[in-house]
């Protein structure tokens, strides 16, 4: 499957999460959500790790210091940034929050260049860039 094929896979499994989320977040809270999320990520991989036998190769990348210190802050702002689009979800609904969050490509590219000096955008990804930029301000400016 392609690169195209799986990141649409993805988008539309992040719209159909953030849709039950917004439910479920009038249930439990926040931490509640990601509690019982981070459980069932926990468990299901742990037993596919040791199904497959790799539990030692990943435990052994763990022992390296730039590789713990890299998975760990990736894993960080993940959280980070869970709790903050989750609580978004739970003060305006699941549709404007994915549209707003809809921007972080713009600061992969910035990102990608301030720390690994990549310039990961050609046209159409600028006139992408341009058109999510776009789509923010209409939505900021003139949605509710």
């Amino acid at each position: 499957m392609s690169w195209f094929w799986l990141a649409f896979a993805a988008a539309v499994l992040w719209g159909l999460g953030y849709t039950m989320n917004q439910v479920t977040l009038k249930h439990f809270s926040t931490m509640e959500l990601l509690l019982f999320e981070s459980m069932v990520v926990f468990s299901a991989f742990a037993i596919y790790f040791i199904w497959l036998g790799d539990w030692g190769d990943f435990i052994s990348k763990l022992a390296n210091p730039k590789q713990l210190a890299l998975i760990t802050g990736s894993s960080l702002i993940y959280v980070v940034a869970s709790i903050l689009i989750l609580k978004s979800i739970s003060s305006s609904n699941a549709s404007l929050a994915a549209i707003i969050e809809s921007c972080y490509p713009i600061f992969t590219v910035l990102f990608s260049f301030i720390f690994f000096g990549e310039i990961q955008l050609n046209l159409a990804s600028a006139i992408g860039f341009v058109l999510i930029l776009s789509g923010i301000i209409i939505v900021k400016f003139y949605g509710h």
